[in-house]
C-alpha cells in the first residue's frame, strides 16, 4: 500500500489475523479502527515531503497530544497503535506464579 491510498476516505488493514480501518477524518488525520470500531489512535500527516522525499507520518495513541512514533513507513506506524492497543489488554504478569 502506497501513501496515496490514504486519500481514500476508509482502508482495510489486515494485521495480526484480524482485519483493521485506517478512516480518514481530515485533510492529513486518519483514525485508525479496529473491527468494533473502537479508536486504536490517529495517524496524523507530520510533513508532505521528508528526507527521502517521502511523506512523513506520525502515530498518536488515545489520549495522547503528540506523536509517539514518526516516519514515511505509515504501515509501520499503524502497525504501532495496533500492537499498543493489543498489548495493553494482555494482563502484565505479576510474578507471583500462581502463589496463593
Amino acid at each position: 500500500m502506497s501513501a496515496s491510498e490514504l486519500e481514500m476516505s476508509s482502508v482495510r488493514y489486515p494485521y495480526r489475523e484480524r482485519i483493521f480501518h485506517i478512516e480518514k477524518r481530515s485533510p492529513g488525520v486518519w483514525v485508525v479502527l479496529d473491527e468494533s470500531h473502537a479508536e486504536l489512535g490517529s495517524l496524523i500527516r507530520v510533513s508532505t515531503e521528508g528526507e527521502e522525499h517521502e511523506p512523513v507520518f506520525g502515530a498518536v495513541p488515545p489520549g495522547w497530544v503528540e506523536t509517539l512514533h514518526e516516519g514515511s513507513d505509515w504501515r509501520q506506524l499503524v502497525a504501532s497503535l495496533i500492537n499498543e492497543a493489543l498489548d495493553a489488554d494482555v494482563p502484565a504478569a505479576t510474578g507471583n506464579q500462581g502463589e496463593a
